[in-house]
């Protein structure tokens, strides 16, 4: 079964917050505290977010972050590669593994519907939005 993980349903948390702020800007602390999120780890994913272009970051007393991108524009198969890299489902798929090398190459016989599989899952994934938690 694929699973969010721990830190996307944080961003998820973090990504709704934002958006329901309507383009306000928003401290990691504010999040941190009303959802009950580490804020270490939350103060992690949002740079990651930035990095990344879905988040500005607005420095000084009055600063935080604010959404660069709307809601609709962010899907989930783009922020689960942001938040937590490949979302392979075998070790071969992913995108660290040197020209998809597999040590059963020779003997794999569910390679091509394996493959067909991760496809259809990343299409899943393309088609939800952030703002389908909106």
């Amino acid at each position: 079964m694929v699973r969010l993980s721990k830190k996307m349903e944080y961003a998820l948390m973090a990504l709704k917050h934002f958006a329901l702020a309507e383009g306000g800007i928003v401290t990691a602390k504010e999040i941190s505290e009303k959802h009950n999120i580490p804020y270490e780890l939350l103060a992690k994913i949002l740079q990651k977010l930035k990095k990344d272009k879905v988040l500005s970051s607005i420095q000084g007393t009055k600063g935080g972050y604010q959404l660069l991108k709307k809601p609709d524009e962010i899907d989930l198969f783009f922020l689960m590669h942001t938040i937590d890299g490949d979302m392979a489902l075998t070790e071969c798929q992913c995108s660290h593994n040197e020209n998809g090398k597999c040590t059963l190459k020779e003997l794999c016989t569910i390679k091509q519907p394996v493959t067909k599989m991760q496809k259809e899952i990343e299409d899943i994934f393309k088609s939800k939005t952030v703002s389908d938690f909106v």
